[in-house]
């Protein structure tokens, strides 16, 4: 019971916080919207396959969520209550109620880049449930990795840059097989030949957030 408590209560915290500066919110929907339009206008009428949308698609997401997901922990450097929360609070339910902040965040973000991404270039229509659950799975994988990798930047010196070079590398492999998924459903594939890339999706994900979990009590304590 407190497990959830902590986690609901950590995930307030930072919903209220963005709601009342709006950075991530501003930054994001701004960054979208002019890479979505300059996409549009520089392509025009080039009929590209659908192999090169879902990859721009899945690097506009990539860039736009780590302008803001780096920030899960910087909040709390800043505001120099980082050791306050730490002292009152475990490190699990810290890192479930950011883990579910950035989930929520990154899969807002998606949703809205897929939108445009139909709105400006009439792409990614297809299978729209299997395109649901990639953005979902894919929103989850993106938030597993930049959340752990926030909590050990947090208090460097040059955390944007450390983030980037720690987060990237790592997601690399996940963007290729997402835009394969996603490609894939965009052509209304069989789901069987969707089954390898979904698994390596769900692999992905469950190996990162075990992962995150068992190390962030060792971050969280040293």
């Amino acid at each position: 019971m407190k497990f959830i408590t902590g986690t609901f209560a950590n995930l307030k915290k930072d919903l209220n916080l963005e709601l009342r500066s709006r950075f991530a919110i501003n930054t994001v929907i701004a960054f979208v919207a002019s890479a979505t339009l300059v996409l549009f206008f520089s392509l025009g009428n080039t009929n590209l396959k659908t192999e090169l949308y879902s990859g721009l698609l899945w690097v506009i997401i990539l860039f736009s969520a780590m302008a803001s997901l780096s920030r899960s922990f910087v909040m709390e450097t800043d505001r120099q209550t980082f050791d306050l929360l730490r002292l009152n609070t475990p490190g699990i339910p810290v890192f479930t109620g950011k883990l579910l902040f950035n989930f929520l965040f990154t899969f807002a973000v998606s949703l809205i880049t897929v939108l445009l991404f139909a709105l400006f270039t009439g792409r990614m229509i297809g299978s729209g449930g299997i395109i649901f659950l990639i953005l979902l799975l894919g929103s989850l994988g993106f938030s597993s990795v930049s959340t752990l990798m926030a909590s050990l930047v947090s208090r460097a010196n040059q955390k944007g840059a450390i983030f980037s070079v720690l987060c990237i590398p790592l997601l690399i492999p996940f963007i290729i097989v997402l835009s394969d998924a996603t490609r894939l459903a965009a052509n209304n594939a069989e789901f069987s030949r969707l089954l390898e890339p979904m698994s390596a999706i769900v692999g992905f994900c469950g190996v990162t957030i075990t992962l995150s979990v068992l190390l962030f009590d060792y971050v969280w304590t040293d």
